[in-house]
């Protein structure tokens, strides 16, 4: 890891080294064991902009508590000290970011982000996570060292950025530049602002590889905040190509958390909608209906090329399949007619051979009169015949199993012919000295 980018950040970029005075006495505060909801509605109230947009969320659809809530203390009684914290900090967050010049699409950005922010807390909920407004606000800003390095080096980051919309993995080309990566710049960052250390790591790592049966509880964070950006369907870039690797991550994940595939898609399904509800109280833009419904439907059309390739590829794949399963099953067969053969042919061997040297030995006795001297050289001719197709007969036995590899190997057949001339060469030989003999 390269310190020196970090030192860099901090030098060029003091606004960095520190939140508003209001969010870092917020965080004060709910980490004070014997603070009060007075005593954080207090603070925030110190910022009217931060108020209103509280109060606004607090009697939201997705945080109503039946009732209209008016001031601040009700609102921290309602929800909670940790939650308004995470809400106070996402949102002061944006709107600290969102001062940034940056050539990142910001829409596309936050609307990753948020939609990555409610998987979380939602994989949270199902995994039952004792505090799901971490999971929230870590899905919320994991990609935030995204915005800080291209806003740092706006000309090297842009340069990145191509290569990265060209389908280049984001975090090998920013290791190959600065020896290090969003994620970590992310973490570093959180971590200049005194957010509670889980969060931090948890951000810092939503690009690790976890390996199975990670079930310790320090990584369980992480690894929520790992799946939702996976499942994220909204993609920082246009046409994001899905890797393997992200598969097989979401896969790995799933299992050490636990959470039963069915769930999984069930919390994929609904993020859309969730989404786009989400961020209208929130007041993150994420782009009007339209483009949300024109950058769905691009979606939908991405996945069903990809659907109509990989029906492709299966097609051909079982083609392949089928193909092989007849070039065995014929292999199979030749093995058995092989077999068949050899037994046969060879009793049939066994039979002139015996006979062969019957007549033998009837010359050698006499019962038998060659007068011309022909039927023992016919004899012979018969018997190295007869040698010839046992040969041939053992080499078949020697081949216990074909293959493929076997049928189609032309070098292996030369072999067994030029094994059978060397060994009918040999056997000549011995024949010609037994007849000199």
């Amino acid at each position: 890891m390269n310190a020196d980018i970090y030192k860099k950040l901090l030098e060029e970029h003091k606004e960095l080294s520190s939140l508003p005075q209001t969010l870092a006495e917020v965080l004060r505060v709910t980490k004070d064991d014997v603070s009060s909801a007075k005593d954080l509605s207090s603070v925030i109230s110190k910022d009217p902009a931060l108020t209103a947009k509280l109060l606004r969320i607090v009697n939201s659809p997705y945080y109503g508590a039946g009732r209209e809530i008016t001031t601040l203390t009700q609102a921290v009684v309602t929800l909670g000290t940790r939650a308004v914290t995470a809400l106070a900090l996402s949102t002061s967050v944006y709107d600290i970011t969102g001062k940034w010049v940056t050539t990142v699409d910001r829409v596309r950005f936050w609307r990753h982000s948020l939609e990555a922010a409610i998987a979380c807390r939602t994989i949270a909920e199902a995994i039952r996570y004792p505090r799901i407004e971490e999971a929230f606000v870590a899905g919320l800003l994991h990609d935030l060292g995204v915005l800080v390095l291209e806003n740092s080096f706006p000309e090297k980051y842009k340069s990145i950025w191509k290569h990265f919309e060209a389908g280049e993995s984001l975090t090998e080309l920013e290791e190959n530049t600065w020896g290090t990566n969003h994620a970590r710049v992310g973490q570093f960052l959180l971590e200049q602002w005194n957010i509670p250390l889980i969060i931090c790591e948890s951000v810092g790592q939503h690009h690790h590889h976890f390996p199975p049966d990670t079930f310790d509880a320090d990584f369980r964070l992480p690894q929520i905040v790992a799946l939702g950006n996976i499942i994220s369907k909204f993609t920082i870039v246009k046409a994001k190509p899905i890797l393997d690797t992200e598969l097989s991550t979401k896969e790995m994940v799933r299992k050490n958390l636990k959470l039963p595939p069915e769930r999984l898609s069930a919390i994929e399904e609904n993020l859309f909608k969730q989404t786009v509800e989400e961020a209208r109280f929130l007041e993150i833009d994420i782009g009007s209906i339209d483009e949300i419904l024109l950058e769905a439907n691009r979606m939908l059309y991405h996945h069903y090329l990809t659907v109509e390739n990989l029906l492709r590829e299966n097609s051909k794949m079982q083609r392949e399949i089928a193909r092989t399963k007849m070039e065995k099953a014929a292999l199979e067969t030749l093995r058995t007619i092989t077999a068949t053969f050899n037994h046969y042919i060879n009793n049939a061997v066994a039979t002139i051979l015996g006979r062969a040297q019957l007549i033998e030995y009837g010359v050698d006795r006499g019962d038998i009169v060659d007068k011309r001297n022909k039927v023992v050289p016919a004899v012979k001719i018969i018997i190295n015949g007869v040698d010839t197709i046992q040969l041939v007969l053992d080499e078949l036995k020697n081949l216990h199993e074909f293959t493929t590899t076997v049928y189609h190997d032309d070098t292996y057949i030369i072999d067994i012919e030029k094994k059978i001339k060397e060994r009918l060469e040999k056997l000549n030989k011995q024949n010609e000295l037994q007849s000199v003999n």
